[in-house]
């Protein structure tokens, strides 16, 4: 008897706990609904293996803070299958957009590339904008394994 007393006890904080979540979630999305969206760029090289990894922990984080998100993939010549990772994801009905990087054209220059956060994979060290998506293995064609 005492025991099915606590197991509804503890339900029930359960429910008043996810309930409270769940509206500061949705009071949350409401005023990024208003606000612009955050708009990550990607430059890739040869970066296949993560390129997918960190467009999916962009939008776990988005989905966990209630902001709405856009992802830019950048490719610098890759000769691996980024491009084809990348434009599968969206067509999966995830913002993202697809380009080229152009060599000729200075970052600094291009207006929608200013509103962003720039994560470059090209060059290993680079610091990524959240603190959980650093991966050891991200140094693309410079790494040390030799790949």
């Amino acid at each position: 008897m005492v025991a099915q007393l606590i197991w509804i006890a503890v339900i029930y904080g359960s429910a008043v706990v996810l309930v409270h979540i769940l509206r500061n979630r949705e009071l949350t999305r409401q005023t990024a609904r208003s606000g612009k969206r955050l708009h990550y760029i990607l430059i890739t090289r040869n970066h296949e293996a993560v390129v997918e990894w960190y467009i999916r922990v962009i939008g776990i984080h988005a989905f966990l803070t209630g902001k709405l998100f856009r992802v830019t993939v950048m490719d610098d010549d890759s000769s691996d299958a980024t491009i084809a990772v990348a434009s599968r994801l969206a067509c999966s009905g995830s913002s993202i957009n697809v380009s080229r990087f152009m060599h000729n054209r200075s970052l600094q220059a291009e207006s929608p590339l200013q509103q962003g956060i720039l994560v470059d994979l090209r060059f290993p060290g680079t610091t990524a904008p959240l603190p959980f998506m650093r991966m050891p293995e991200s140094g693309g064609y410079q790494s040390e394994r030799g790949e």
